[in-house]
């Protein structure tokens, strides 16, 4: 019987946050019935980004099923699941701060931001390679935090950028899980959001040079993708913020169809695969693969 790769998360003692299914590394799980996802079956995502959108538990697996599917979006329902291999919480402790550190380095070949934000994000890294100490990791994350309420940083991109960063940072000594998916929630919105500001600085050029109907076509074109990257953005952002409040209380809703925020943003885009998304996959792809024996 042919299977999938996929991955999702469990409890510390190893069963489904939702349900009451018990897991062992190794042994196949079966359920009976219908298979629906978002309702009955084994539930997990073929690819580890969109496994990090539904956090349910603390520990992370790369896992295989088989049997009926039933696919949705970002997760699917299986008749047959087992877990194959455990994934070391230092990936999504790292994972969160490649995240937020990517989303910096987008917004700076546009402009200048404030330094306390990347040392946020090196004093998170710092403390994970046994390079700083806790207490100058808190310094570097309520420097960023000062940043941001004292006002100097501006625009959507820069404000998401600041939370990916203290999110990442508190990622490193909490709860890895909820704060990797707040991290790179807020890491998403925060380029998505640098996108839209760029879509609508090239709308503003492509209209001033309008003289004839060829040139007013192409700011036509200009104004939907301003628009297209506006609702993107948008939406990004509300499931970043989402992410982060969930995080901060110690469960996580984000992303889920139970949450307010994410059905918005489900309306717009169920699954945003767009350039900024596949990157964030490929930097877990490869961090679980120099952590694991297996090539995820």
């Amino acid at each position: 019987m042919e299977t999938l790769l996929c991955y999702r998360f469990v409890e510390d003692d190893l069963t489904s946050a939702n349900g009451n299914m018990s897991w062992q590394v190794g042994q196949w799980n079966k359920v009976n019935g219908p298979i629906v996802c978002c309702s009955t079956g084994l539930h997990a995502s073929l690819t580890p980004r969109d496994s990090v959108r539904n956090v349910f538990g603390k520990r992370w697996f790369i896992a295989e099923a088989r049997g009926e599917i039933s696919r949705r979006g970002n997760k699917f329902a299986a008749r047959e699941m087992r877990l194959v291999e455990e994934i070391p919480l230092v990936v999504l402790r790292r994972f969160a701060i490649e995240c937020a550190k990517g989303s910096l380095d987008y917004i700076e070949q546009r402009k200048s931001v404030d330094i306390r934000i990347r040392r946020c994000i090196e004093a998170a890294q710092g403390y994970l390679d046994g390079e700083l100490r806790e207490e100058e990791m808190l310094e570097g994350r309520e420097a960023v935090g000062d940043a941001l309420a004292s006002g100097v940083v501006a625009g959507a991109d820069t404000g998401r950028a600041v939370a990916a960063a203290i999110a990442a940072s508190r990622a490193a000594d909490g709860n890895a899980a909820d704060w990797a998916a707040a991290a790179a929630g807020a890491a998403y919105a925060a380029q998505a959001a640098a996108d839209a500001i760029k879509a609508a600085g090239d709308l503003s050029a492509s209209y001033a040079a309008v003289h004839d109907v060829a040139a007013a076509i192409a700011a036509t074109r200009a104004a939907d993708h301003a628009a297209a990257a506006a609702h993107t953005a948008a939406a990004a952002g509300a499931v970043a913020h989402a992410a982060a409040v969930a995080a901060a209380r110690g469960v996580y809703a984000a992303d889920t169809v139970s949450d307010a925020y994410f059905v918005a943003f489900s309306a717009f885009a169920e699954h945003p695969a767009d350039q900024h998304y596949a990157a964030q996959n490929e930097r877990l792809l490869k961090l679980i693969a120099g952590s694991t024996g297996m090539h995820a």
